[in-house]
C-alpha cells in the first residue's frame, strides 16, 4: 500500500515537472501557473517524505 502511494506520487511528480518545463519555457518563471505548479510539486515532494519518514 505504501510502496503504491509513493509510486503514484513518484508519476504524479514526473507529470508536473514536465507540465512546469514547458510553462516556464512558454511564459517565463514568475507566471503564477507556474509557480502554482511548483507550490503543487512542493507538497507532493513533502509527502512523500512524510511517508518514509513514518
Amino acid at each position: 500500500m505504501i510502496l503504491r502511494e509513493i509510486l503514484d506520487l513518484s508519476k504524479s511528480i514526473a507529470n508536473y515537472r514536465v507540465d512546469m518545463h514547458e510553462l516556464a519555457k512558454n511564459k517565463g518563471f514568475s507566471d503564477p501557473d507556474v509557480l502554482k505548479i511548483n507550490q503543487q510539486l512542493d507538497f507532493k515532494i513533502q509527502n512523500i517524505k512524510n511517508i518514509i519518514k513514518g
